[in-house]
């Protein structure tokens, strides 16, 4: 019987302050890109649907992309945290809860054999970082042993641009705030 649960789950994160009544740019933005992923049941799961909304975000400062694959050996109990590793990774390692948020949320699914996690970080307030990582995980002959292949994105948008925040604020200016979804997760940094 093969241990793995087939699997294959999403996650949304915001990180920034407390918000008062105003959305924050980071919040509508992740709330058009759930919308954009949700359009099409059949592939919003589907890493590549992430990759391109998240490309399509205008007038990112800084942008980069990097594949790899990493071989593990460790219980498959384990897995939901390396994954949420490999999330956190990407760079929002000053929020040590983050990755214990994510493994929370992993472990409701057992071992997923591909993860989605788009972390949208406006700690500052003129600043908001994108991370998004697609994980896919194949197992090996040992129970223990898997392959976890990553491609990971990253992008930085500068609201204190003010072309850049005029743009924001009309491609998504319309969206509120997301809320009480189970792939939704905000955090105050």
């Amino acid at each position: 019987m093969n241990p793995f649960a087939k699997t294959v789950a999403g996650l949304f994160i915001v990180v920034g302050p407390r918000s008062n009544g105003r959305p924050l740019d980071a919040e509508r933005i992740c709330s058009a890109l759930i919308h954009t992923v949700s359009e099409d049941a059949s592939r919003n799961l589907d890493g590549r649907t992430w990759q391109n909304a998240v490309q399509m975000v205008p007038d990112q400062v800084e942008s980069a992309t990097t594949s790899q694959t990493v071989n593990c050996t460790t219980p498959l109990a384990g897995l939901p945290g390396i994954l949420a590793m490999f999330c956190t990774g990407a760079g929002s390692g000053s929020h040590p809860t983050l990755a214990k948020s994510i493994g929370s949320y992993l472990e409701k699914f057992g071992k997923p054999t591909a993860f989605n996690c788009l972390i949208l970080d406006q700690s500052e307030p003129a600043e908001i970082h994108l991370y998004l990582t697609c994980l896919n995980v194949t197992e090996g002959r040992n129970p223990e042993k898997f392959s976890i292949s990553s491609t990971q994105l990253s992008a930085t948008l500068n609201l204190s641009n003010k072309q850049t925040q005029a743009t924001i604020t009309k491609v998504f200016g319309s969206f509120q705030a997301t809320s009480d979804l189970p792939f939704y997760l905000r955090m105050l940094n």
